[in-house]
């Protein structure tokens, strides 16, 4: 076996343990917050239910009133049930149009990441390591999808600055890996690329 190959081995593992990880802290904690955030639901109508809002931090013990410049910033725990998209976009469609949509997306989304995972030299570790955190949020919301029929969010954060307050929707740790992804990705695309396109050209 050459040096090549044991790396190309050694970066699938960890690859693969990144997305295990990242998977497993996000079931988890959307578990432990149906568990401990959800009030009640509808036995038959998922989209009645009612979650209960679990103070983290904030800056201030109050809210401000809207339209107050004083600067706010609050972060706790909130369940959401999310049967859409990003901030709950196409959330009312019909759900025999729904379901088979998002796991269309999904799929097709896994298997563009494998792709450029395919693609991608070992040596652009950040835009490796971004397309897998993008990876792990895609299949941790397809998780939910597939065992609950919705996705659950549960960090609540709001806040108010120069009097603008703004209520953030509701998001999980998966979205926080794609969001995160996607930053890091261009990143790669637009500062790291110009660097590496930069050394080649002197060389």
């Amino acid at each position: 076996m050459t040096r090549i190959d044991r790396a190309k081995i050694l970066a699938t593992i960890s690859l693969v343990l990144i997305v295990i990880g990242a998977v497993g802290v996000d079931q988890v904690t959307k578990i432990m917050s149906e568990e401990n955030l959800k009030v009640w639901a509808h036995a038959e109508n998922l989209r009645y239910y009612q979650g209960k809002p679990h103070y983290v931090w904030a800056t201030s013990t109050t809210q401000p009133p809207r339209g107050s410049d004083t600067f706010y910033l609050y972060f706790g725990f909130n369940y959401v049930r999310n049967q859409g998209a990003a901030w709950g976009m196409l959330s009312n469609l019909d759900d025999k149009i729904r379901i088979p949509f998002f796991y269309g997306m999904t799929l097709l989304a896994t298997l563009i990441i494998f792709y450029y995972l395919w693609v991608t030299p070992l040596g652009h570790r950040l835009a490796r390591f971004a397309l897998v955190l993008i990876l792990s949020g895609a299949i941790g919301n397809f998780a939910d999808r597939y065992r609950v029929g919705y996705v659950i969010d549960w960090i609540d954060v709001k806040w108010n600055i120069f009097s603008w307050f703004y209520h953030f929707p509701n998001f999980n740790v998966a979205d926080s890996c794609i969001s995160i992804g996607v930053f890091l990705l261009l990143i790669d695309t637009i500062i790291l690329e110009a660097i590496r396109k930069k050394k080649l050209a002197h060389t």
